[in-house]
């Protein structure tokens, strides 16, 4: 609020009662502020003092927050992102997603810090943010349209320098799709973990904001150290000087392959033709559909690919995407190579409020299912569920959106699927989260970090190894060594944490580290935040998304990999790898050691105090 005593906050929370019909501001706690920083740290804070992790993830005492942070608002390079945590619906757990765009900009320009939604509505609902202010109206005009339509629609509110922003989701989030997604400026979402299923759980449509209030800097001369730093690293950078403006994230295809990494039909091998996997490259992306490269807010890096496809009935269409993960997981994993089709799915996923992450890596799954007899043609309507088969790859898309036939069994995701098929080791997740575009058994480290991230197996979350094996420079580590692992993706899911608690992007991290970001925070809001009290805060963050999932019922058991990987070997540099148990083990319990928990994989007291946490509310 006006006299809130740390600069770059506005000292306001936004809270939304959907089953009262109510909306309050209460003020922002400081030493919350100074103790988690913002984003998914402040986030994460809140949900724990709103929600009790035992609740049922689509009821009404779920809750989702969205937190910006005390760069949203400056300069600083690609801070405009939003972090959003829940309790997920795929999981059971803690959900935490990230999207880009210029949402968390406008949320953080209408006056507010974070925004809590919790209760839920009796019918459609969106809510309204403008100018420190706020109102739930009717949204039942908006129920069952697109996240496009919806977008336009409600943008269309926009005014000459006040820009309406929208958040909202699809007939996917409606349906309550576990893995549904919520989207802003058309096609940036918030994917992972089923939060479009939370909010359509709650009957809230769209979130709408507009704004222009200012973010302060309190040490102008210390936030532009940090700043011309930064700038200066990123033009330096290769891969943030033009690497990622060139072939965006599918410019990693080639790459992945070449080091063994690239799933194969359902992570059963990592094999295939070199002429297949040209055909699905960012080099062959960037000279058949590419339109032109795109940028979200205050981003210099530019990675987003702006395409255009032929459509299966005629025409051209004309879309984003897709990214690395799509073109892989609903391409290799699925056993399809072909591109076009592939960004059609791409296409109507976004359009309908999908993970595309988790829609491919399901659809494996029912692939492989159906290759040993567990689902037939007459479930799925006469649709060949064969590997390869793009043309169940792109019907299924509304299929599952709208539960209907047999996509309403790919709606509660692979886990439940598998499990319901009597074969759950067909289902490669960890903690019930689809598995992204990198076998874990060409990589001890990226192994551990899906073990042992919060929110299931997650590249973002859990840490991402593949820089440290191939391009981490003076970090970089051998990507099959046990004693190395634990510690080097603590560090790396804590850079993450900093990344998503800044409200910035991860690839800022290929050209710099925590130094830049300390000296702008520091900066922007007055006061001393060094290296080390900002490897505090991470520290903090990731024991209190652990005691969020030991109170919503994890154990060390979770924190492991599907049999698969342990059993089926897969060839790299000419020699068979796998994850052991035994070595899955002793990973584990180093991690656990090195983050200060006890054996069960539970913060200790002792650790607890040093951070100075409090538990959820549950």
């Amino acid at each position: 609020m006006a006299d809130f005593p740390i600069s770059g906050y506005h000292g306001r929370i936004l809270v939304a009662d959907l089953t009262k019909g109510e909306v309050r501001t209460l003020p922002l706690d400081p030493d919350a502020a100074l103790d988690y920083l913002g984003g998914r740290g402040l986030a994460t804070r809140v949900l724990c003092d709103t929600i009790d992790p035992a609740c049922d993830p689509l009821g009404p005492d779920n809750a989702f927050v969205v937190a910006a942070s005390p760069l949203i608002g400056s300069t600083a390079p690609t801070a405009g992102r939003g972090h959003m945590v829940f309790k997920s619906p795929l999981t059971g757990f803690i959900g935490t997603s990230n999207s880009g765009g210029t949402w968390g900009a406008a949320f953080k320009a209408a006056g507010f810090d974070v925004l809590v939604v919790k209760g839920a509505a009796s019918s459609p609902a969106m809510i309204d943010i403008s100018a420190g202010r706020a109102e739930i109206l009717p949204a039942g005009h908006l129920w069952g349209k697109t996240t496009h339509e919806t977008n336009d629609a409600l943008a269309a509110a926009s005014e000459p320098g006040n820009p309406a922003r929208v958040l909202c989701i699809g007939p996917a989030g409606e349906n309550l799709v576990r893995f549904a997604s919520v989207a802003n400026d058309r096609n940036r979402v918030y994917g992972r973990c089923g939060p479009g299923a939370v909010w359509g759980s709650k009957k809230l449509k769209a979130v709408r904001v507009r704004g222009r209030e200012k973010t302060a800097v309190a040490d102008p001369e210390r936030y532009r150290a940090g700043l011309d730093q930064a700038l200066y690293l990123m033009k330096q950078a290769p891969v943030t000087k033009r690497l990622l403006r060139d072939l965006g994230t599918a410019g990693l295809v080639e790459l992945i392959n070449l080091i063994s990494m690239l799933p194969h039909r359902n992570f059963q091998d990592c094999l295939h033709r070199d002429e297949d996997v040209e055909r699905i490259s960012g080099e062959t992306l960037a000279r058949t559909l590419l339109e032109k490269a795109g940028s979200c807010h205050l981003c210099p890096i530019g990675c987003q690919r702006h395409t255009r496809v032929a459509g299966r009935n005629g025409g051209e269409e004309r879309g984003e995407g897709p990214e690395y993960e799509t073109m892989v997981l609903m391409g290799p994993l699925c056993g399809i190579y072909d591109m076009e089709a592939i960004t059609r799915a791409n296409y109507r996923a976004n359009e309908l409020g999908l993970d595309t992450m988790s829609y491919g890596g399901t659809v494996a799954c029912a692939m492989e299912l159906a290759e040993r007899g567990r689902i037939g043609r007459g479930e799925t309507g006469g649709l060949d569920l064969s590997f390869g088969s793009a043309d169940a790859l792109e019907s299924l898309v509304g299929l599952t959106a709208r539960r209907e036939g047999f996509g309403a069994s790919l709606a509660d995701g692979s886990h439940r699927l598998a499990a319901g098929r009597g074969l759950p080791e067909c289902a490669m997740t960890v903690k019930r989260l689809e598995i992204p575009a990198y076998d874990p058994r060409a990589s001890f480290t990226q192994a551990l970090g899906y073990m042992t991230s919060p929110s299931g197996a997650c590249h973002l979350r859990g840490g991402y190894a593949v820089s440290l094996a191939f391009f981490g420079g003076a970090r970089e580590i051998p990507r099959f060594s046990l004693l190395q692992s634990p510690i080097a993706i603590r560090n790396m899911q804590n850079t993450g944490i900093l990344q998503d608690s800044l409200g910035v992007c991860r690839f800022t991290g290929y050209a710099f580290s925590a130094d830049p970001w300390a000296r702008m925070v520091s900066g922007v809001t007055g006061r001393p935040f060094s290296v080390a009290r900002l490897e505090e805060i991470e520290n903090r963050v990731a024991a209190l998304e652990r005691l969020f999932n030991v109170g919503a019922g994890a154990t060390a058991e979770d924190d492991a990999l599907p049999a698969r990987f342990a059993d089926v070997p897969v060839l790299v540099e000419g020699r068979e790898r796998r994850v052991t148990r035994e070595d899955q083990e002793r990973m584990r319990r180093d991690y656990y050691r090195v983050r200060g928990w006890d054996g069960a994989g539970r913060p200790t007291p002792e650790l607890l105090r040093s951070l100075r946490i409090g538990g959820s509310r549950g």
